[in-house]
């Protein structure tokens, strides 16, 4: 780190944004927002669409203004040597996800996921213990260790692994982290937990990574969605069965007719980062095949989407758009329905839901994913879904 480079007032600036759209809550997650240099884990990203290496301990000002800016940037893809794609995550939502955490001193944990090790550095300031993270890929790994080395963070180990097994050597685990969105969660890891210890990950979900924290007891784990998230996905068995990521967007489907249009069934003042979302979590609690799907040759459809077969109903605030067929106008009266019973119920968040863990994955690497959807309070168990 070069002494002359005055990042401080930038991180600073940057904690200010985070507490005024309340992903800080907490004055630890603000301090370590503010003392742990990010620019000096970026060795090369792809924020211009184009790969760009930069000498993170003679950062120019391009470099600082991004570094400290709300965006996640993109560090590797699978065109270069680390064989997938890497990042170091908005700075938003690391700071959820780090409040959710709810991290003490002396906390021991392992993290799944090292991207560029920032977050595993933000991890250890608050915590002032030895915290494990395991990376995939053996370069970003490297990477991993040379910016912590950079950064003087000196209570971070990085493994080089799989995340599916977790960590046993320095286990038992206060918390186990995933910053990748992943299927459903390993039992190697459940066996590395302390007595009471949890685990904090992104579960897809209905084309959704909703932030899950997994708690055990003597019924079997549990979880309770804790925040709306978007992540890269998991590599290998962690991610496996799964549907297309949100961020990719995998299906297409005709694109819809406007004279079918169902207008004014789904309320107009929907926030596309709040209710919105929402919504389309009460739909994948209740409405199998709720997913994220785009309509081709367009992009004005792209979000939430319920769909069986070649059939698809966009739900977007406003209204139901439908592709063409009795089919869709089947399933756009089962989608009208649950999106009036959430209306009516009180619009419940997101953060209403728990749901149950049950076996999933194929026999070799078997998960727990979440099923039996119900609303934390109020909840009818007659209304449970997988």
């Amino acid at each position: 780190m070069t002494p002359t480079v005055d990042w401080a007032p930038r991180a600073q600036a940057l904690a200010a944004d985070l507490r005024a759209k309340n992903a800080i809550r907490s004055d630890a997650v603000a301090h370590a927002i503010e003392a742990v240099p990010r620019h000096l884990f970026i060795k090369g990203h792809y924020a211009t669409g184009h790969h760009t290496a930069v000498d993170p301990a003679q950062p120019t000002d391009e470099l600082l203004d991004l570094a400290y800016a709300d965006r996640g940037i993109m560090t590797h893809t699978p065109a270069d040597d680390a064989d997938g794609f890497s990042s170091t995550s908005q700075p938003s939502i690391v700071a959820k996800m780090l409040e959710a955490a709810r991290l003490r001193p002396g906390m021991r944990v392992l993290e799944v996921g090292a991207g560029t090790g920032w977050n595993a550095a933000l991890i250890a300031h608050i915590t002032s213990a030895q915290t494990n993270t395991v990376e995939a890929s053996p370069l970003v790994a490297a990477e991993a260790r040379e910016a912590l080395a950079r950064a003087g963070a000196q209570r971070v180990t990085v493994h080089t692994g799989d995340g599916y097994l977790g960590h046993r050597d320095s286990g038992p685990y206060d918390l186990i982290i995933v910053t990748c969105g992943i299927t459903g969660i390993s039992l190697a890891w459940l066996d590395q937990l302390s007595p009471h210890g949890t685990i904090l990950a992104p579960i897809a979900h209905g084309g959704l990574h909703p932030l899950t924290r997994i708690i055990t007891s003597e019924g079997g784990p549990t979880g309770q969605l804790v925040a709306s998230a978007d992540f890269m996905t998991a590599t290998g068995p962690l991610y496996s069965g799964a549907t297309p990521s949100p961020a990719t967007c995998g299906q297409h489907f005709a694109t819809p007719d406007p004279a079918v249009s169902r207008i004014g069934v789904v309320p107009a003042d929907l926030d596309p980062r709040g209710s919105y979302v929402d919504l389309w979590m009460h739909l994948a609690a209740r409405q199998a095949g709720t997913t994220c799907a785009g309509a081709k040759d367009t992009s004005d459809y792209t979000g939430c989407a319920v769909v069986d077969d070649a059939s698809a109903v966009f739900v977007q605030p406003g209204g139901l758009h439908l592709t063409p067929g009795p089919e869709a106008e089947l399933l756009a009266d089962q989608v009208q329905q649950h999106v009036s019973e959430w209306d009516h119920n009180g619009r419940p968040e997101l953060t209403a839901w728990q749901c149950s863990l049950v076996p999933a994955g194929d026999t070799d690497h078997p998960l727990l994913a979440p099923a039996y959807w119900r609303l934390a309070t109020g909840s009818d168990p007659a209304h449970e879904h997988m």
